[in-house]
């Protein structure tokens, strides 16, 4: 298991510089919307190799109200082995690993860590990019060469555009995308079935029993992914030549989720979706310790919102049986009763209860 001992930021947002030192297990930053509780979180998250949250620019990561260009972050991490993390942030975006530069890939590989923002609440109800992103942040961290392939595949799906648009042959692009894609499925497909082993282990969250399905993009469902490809790209070759649109690949891919046969997004309420996201999200926790054997560490932000009393309740023991690091960020008051470190977060300043 991989924690996060200390951390110390200067320039970073709003924050105070401050070198803290975290639990190792539940941590809840408290206060009211724009202390900087996210912005803690946030750093946790550049640390551990994913870099800024999916609204920050670089340019946004750096205090205003100073004329230096960067921030820098550091945190101690210890585990199977020690790890001093340092970012710098802002004009250069720079990692390193005890004092030697590192790529964010590496980062990952040391310390699994899963982030869940208020956007990934629509994991169950939103639109199929939502779970996208969901499935990549697992994949990247299940499988090592995860990230190239797709940036491998988006590469190769942005010459096919070109050539759609240009009205040239796109033959090329589907020798260099069909090994690309029936990987990318694979790969998907396999921490799909991680997720439906891992929602068993939460599943007192559940509304009722609910069923993951994994939907190839585009694909006739053949059951070998690399004939599944080839065979759908001639299917929709007039369309895409119509279109100027691949349709085929993991760009339109979704994790289908169902329950007693129904979409779960028009049977539950909106309480249920969101105890079903949490109860998605944990599975996911499960997932990473499961392959890769470590404790995942989680950044969770305003994870409680909309959760009902019991809902928040069987949230909170399982994190405690989980025995995972926790970063959590809530509205004051809003989860009475936190079984761990509870710190106050007012403009900036984090101190410990």
């Amino acid at each position: 298991m991989a924690h996060c001992k200390l951390t110390s930021w200067h320039n970073f947002k709003n924050l105070t510089p401050r070198r803290l030192e975290w639990a190792a297990g539940l941590n809840l930053l408290v206060g009211n919307n724009g202390s900087g509780k996210t912005n803690a979180l946030e750093a946790i998250h550049i640390l551990s190799g994913w870099g800024p949250f999916r609204s920050s620019r670089k340019s946004f990561l750096v205090n205003w109200d100073t004329e230096e260009k960067q921030a820098y972050l550091r945190g101690y991490f210890s585990g199977e082995t020690n790890l001093d993390i340092v970012a710098t942030v802002g004009e250069k975006n720079i990692i390193q690993c005890d004092g030697k530069r590192i790529t964010h890939g590496n980062v990952r590989s040391l310390i699994p860590a899963l982030a869940f923002l208020p956007g990934d609440l629509a994991i169950v109800d939103g639109a199929p990019s939502v779970r996208r992103q969901f499935l990549d942040r697992l994949c990247a961290l299940l499988f090592p060469l995860y990230v190239r392939k797709m940036s491998d595949c988006r590469r190769a799906l942005r010459h096919r555009v070109i050539l759609l648009r240009e009205r040239k042959d796109p033959s090329l692009t589907s020798k260099v995308l069909a090994p690309l894609v029936s990987w990318i499925w694979s790969t998907r497909a396999a921490a799909v079935d991680l997720l439906k082993i891992g929602i068993q282990e939460f599943r007192i969250l559940l509304p009722s029993d609910i069923v993951l399905t994994f939907e190839r993009g585009g694909a006739l469902e053949l059951q070998d992914p690399m004939q599944d490809y080839w065979e759908s790209v001639r299917k929709w070759k007039e369309k895409e030549h119509i279109t100027g649109v691949p349709q085929v690949g993991p760009q339109r891919d979704d994790m289908i989720i169902t329950t007693k046969g129904q979409p779960v997004s028009i049977v539950m309420s909106r309480g249920q979706r969101r105890r079903t996201a949490v109860a998605l999200m944990l599975a996911a926790g499960w997932a990473v310790e499961r392959k890769l054997r470590r404790k995942p560490l989680l950044i969770l932000d305003e994870i409680a919102a909309e959760l009902d009393d019991r809902g928040r309740n069987i949230l909170i023991d399982a994190l405690v049986e989980s025995s995972w690091q926790v970063f959590a960020a809530t509205a004051e008051s809003s989860m009475n009763g936190w079984p761990g470190t509870v710190w106050q977060v007012r403009q900036g300043n984090i101190t410990s209860r």
